[in-house]
Formats: structure tokens, sequence, C-alpha cells
């Protein structure tokens, strides 16, 4: 999102050729500090901020807990783990993104 208040979002993200829209909330925690049931509660919410978007992701840097992600389920919001991002990562090919992010995300 721009810079300013993003009312708790990161993104928001649309498949190239169309489709919903999904607001992705970005969490760079250490590995001991998941992503909690309350959390998940609280980024559900995101999609009721915005008329277009349909889905929503939460992506860490850690782990979610079972109650997270069991209440994730309930509520279809997709959760990413570190596991599950860096499986990302290499399967599109996407370290340049990281380089730019430990370069301090200048354009």
């Amino acid at each position: 999102m721009d810079a300013g208040p993003d009312k708790g979002l990161d993104v928001i993200g649309q498949p190239p050729d169309g489709g919903p829209k999904t607001a992705v909330q970005c969490k760079r925690y250490a590995a001991g500090n998941k992503i909690t049931s309350r959390d998940v509660q609280q980024y559900a919410a995101l999609r009721q901020q915005w008329d277009d978007v349909e889905g929503v992701t939460i992506v860490t840097t850690s782990s979610f807990t079972k109650d997270a992600r069991e209440l994730a389920d309930r509520m279809r919001v997709k959760c990413i783990d570190a596991d599950d991002l860096a499986q990302l990562v290499q399967r599109y090919d996407a370290l340049d993104i990281l380089e730019w992010y430990d370069n301090g995300k200048s354009k």
C-alpha cells in the first residue's frame, strides 16, 4: 500500500488475468512469535474495509498456532508461514524481491 495509514493492510493483490482481490497482511516475526487466533480474527476483518476485496491472506516469517490455523480455515483466511514463503520465493524465482527488501526497499 502507499505510504500513510494503511488501516492494517500491507497489500491488495489481484491475479494478473483479473478475479477477486485479496487483502494481504504481512508480519515479520521471529520464529517463536507465532500468529494467534486473535490475530487471525483481527486480520479477517480486513475484507470488510474495501468493497472489492473478497479474500484475506496472512503472511508471516514465523508460523501460526494450531488454534489460529483452525480459525483461519473457518473464516476462509489463507495462511502462509515461513516455510510456505520460502517455497514461494523459490518457486517463482523471486530472490530479487528479498534483495530489494534487504537493501532498504528503495525503488
